[in-house]
């Protein structure tokens, strides 16, 4: 009993340890978007839900913006590195504001960000639960939209859909954020495998508009920044069908021209020394060779992304489960600022694209 309870003790200590080191808790993501509230003269809070509390972010510099972006973080809690990289692009559009990029970004676009879309069970994880995809109700919040909506009950694999759509609070918040903002491009952030997808999740059709600019986009990101992502229709790239996502409902009942899933760490690829041990013409013959959604083969990185329903909160250890969805105190300074610098990119060829 007494070599149990030390085991056990010395996991959480290991667990406490991997968290605090570089990773925000809820609260301090909360006290830091307060933080940039005061001094970020462009930046303003306000409430998304106040039961769970969201809190929404909200960027307008330039009151003659052309567009209006929309990112979502945080939807599944154990894939912490989401809402990290969130707050590091918040600050960097802050505090690097003379950088031509943000100069671009703030001339041209109003944002809204929400950056911790699950906070309830974000604290369970935070407090050691590592394998915890749902929300506080047991609900895959990320089956929960109101788009090709399927009434799934499946606690092993940690999809279950809800009662109906909308039954969440988590996906209201978001339903009610994203109308009232009526964005051009929408995103959400996720982790367990690497790719960047368009609609749809539901059918493996591809999505009937705007797809040609949505592929030049995610082609571009992908050569600069991901070389290892699956790039194309999300169904198609992750074998089978996800009803109810938040990327089809922004893009076929919300008629967001651009819309975009980003998965962003996979925890047994090291992207970054892909990146590094590339050379510069290898670099631009992969760029060059990026081909369309109906002409790619797919290689499945693997099956724990935020659309496949095979990751079971039992099939992995507590430990396993972090490694698996988030980068290492090593790792994390890198793969906050790549992404960064990929969702400049992308909000910069929306803007070439619209030319």
């Amino acid at each position: 009993m007494k070599i149990a309870l030390i085991v056990t003790l010395s996991l959480s200590l290991v667990f406490a340890t991997k968290f605090s080191s570089k990773y925000h808790t809820t609260a301090e993501l909360n006290e830091e978007l307060e933080s940039l509230s005061r001094s970020c003269s462009f930046l303003s809070l306000s409430n998304a839900s106040d039961s769970p509390l969201i809190k929404e972010v909200n960027i307008n510099r330039n009151q003659n913006k052309k567009y209006r972006a929309y990112i979502l973080f945080g939807e599944h809690p154990r894939e912490l590195i989401s809402p990290e990289s969130g707050i590091h692009f918040l600050n960097d559009l802050c505090f690097e504001k003379t950088d031509p990029k943000n100069q671009q970004i703030l001339d041209d676009f109003e944002l809204r960000l929400i950056l911790n879309a699950n906070p309830l069970s974000r604290q369970k994880v935070e407090g050691g639960e590592y394998c915890l995809r749902e929300n506080e109700n047991g609900v895959d919040i990320n089956r929960n939209y109101d788009a090709h909506w399927e009434k799934v009950q499946d606690d092993v694999r940690q999809v279950t859909s809800g009662p109906n759509p909308f039954s969440e609070p988590e996906t209201r918040a978001v339903r009610d954020s994203l109308k009232s903002f009526n964005p051009d491009i929408f995103l959400t952030v996720h982790s367990g495998t690497l790719g960047m997808f368009t609609p749809h999740a539901y059918s493996t059709d591809a999505a009937e508009q705007n797809e040609e600019k949505m592929m030049d986009i995610l082609n571009d990101i992908s050569g600069k920044y991901c070389p290892s992502c699956d790039v194309g229709v999300a169904s198609q790239a992750i074998g089978y069908l996800a009803p109810g996502s938040c990327v089809d409902y922004a893009y076929d009942e919300l008629k967001i021209r651009y819309s975009f899933a980003f998965e962003i760490y996979h925890g047994s690829i090291n992207l970054e020394e892909q990146l590094k041990s590339r050379s510069h013409s290898s670099f631009l013959q992969l760029t060059g060779q990026q081909q369309s959604t109906k002409n790619r083969k797919f290689e499945h990185n693997n099956n724990h992304s935020c659309f496949l329903q095979t990751s079971s909160k039992y099939e992995m250890s507590k430990k396993e489960c972090f490694d698996y969805f988030n980068p290492d105190s090593s790792q994390y300074d890198w793969y906050v600022q790549n992404w960064t610098e990929a969702y400049q990119e992308m909000l910069l060829k929306l803007v070439q694209e619209e030319k």
